[in-house]
C-alpha cells in the first residue's frame, strides 16, 4: 500500500518537472508519517477510553520532544513500534509512583540524558554533529524540569526513553 502510493506521488513529483526523491525515500518518510499517526491516534484513543485523555496528550506531546531531540534506538519494524508504543504510552498515564520514586527515576534518567543523548542520529537522521551538544543540553533540561513539576507520569515517560539510550541499531536496522 505505501509502495504503491510512495509510486503514485514519485511519479507526479517527477511529472510536475521537480526532482523527485528515489520510492525507498518516499516510502520510508511515509512508514515515519503513518507511525506517528497511527502510534499518537491509538494512544490517544485509549486515553479516552480510560478517562485519562488530557494526561495521555500531555504525555505524548512532551514524550515526543524528548524522544525527537534525545534519540534513541529504533525497534526492528514498524509493527513492533506501533505496538510497543501504543502499549506504553497507553499505560503510563494509569501509574502512580511515590515522590522517591519520582524522584529518582527522574534523576536517573537526567543522568542517562547526560551520557548519552542524542543517540542513534548516525543511524537514521541527518542532524549536523556541532548540534549534539545543545540536544543533550535540552533534553537535558527537559528531563531535569520533572524536578520542579513533580509528576510521576512525566519520571516513567523520561525513563522509557532514557533506557532507549544506550541500544545502538544497526545501519540495516535503523527504520
Amino acid at each position: 500500500m505505501l509502495h504503491r502510493a510512495a509510486a503514485a506521488l514519485h511519479t507526479r513529483i517527477k511529472d510536475s518537472g521537480a526532482e523527485a526523491p528515489s520510492v525507498p525515500v518516499i516510502v520510508y518518510a511515509l512508514e515515519i508519517v503513518f507511525n506517528t499517526v497511527a502510534i499518537a491516534l491509538l494512544v490517544l484513543l485509549a486515553g479516552l477510553v480510560t478517562g485519562e485523555l488530557l494526561r495521555t496528550a500531555e504525555l505524548l506531546v512532551l514524550f515526543a520532544l524528548v524522544r525527537f531531540i534525545s534519540g534513541g534506538y529504533h525497534l526492528p519494524s514498524n509493527a513492533y513500534c506501533i505496538l510497543v508504543s501504543t502499549l506504553v504510552l497507553a499505560a503510563l498515564p494509569h501509574f502512580n509512583l511515590s515522590d522517591p520514586i519520582m524522584f529518582g527515576l527522574t534523576g536517573a534518567s537526567l543522568l542517562m540524558m547526560l551520557i548519552f543523548a542524542p543517540a542513534n542520529y548516525d543511524t537514521y537522521a541527518r542532524i549536523s554533529p556541532k548540534y549534539f551538544p545543545l540536544m543533550k543540553l535540552l533534553a537535558s533540561l527537559i528531563v531535569a524540569a520533572n524536578l520542579l513539576l513533580q509528576s510521576d507520569m512525566l519520571a516513567l515517560a523520561f525513563a522509557v526513553q532514557a533506557v532507549l539510550l544506550p541500544f545502538k541499531n544497526k545501519p540495516a536496522e535503523a527504520a
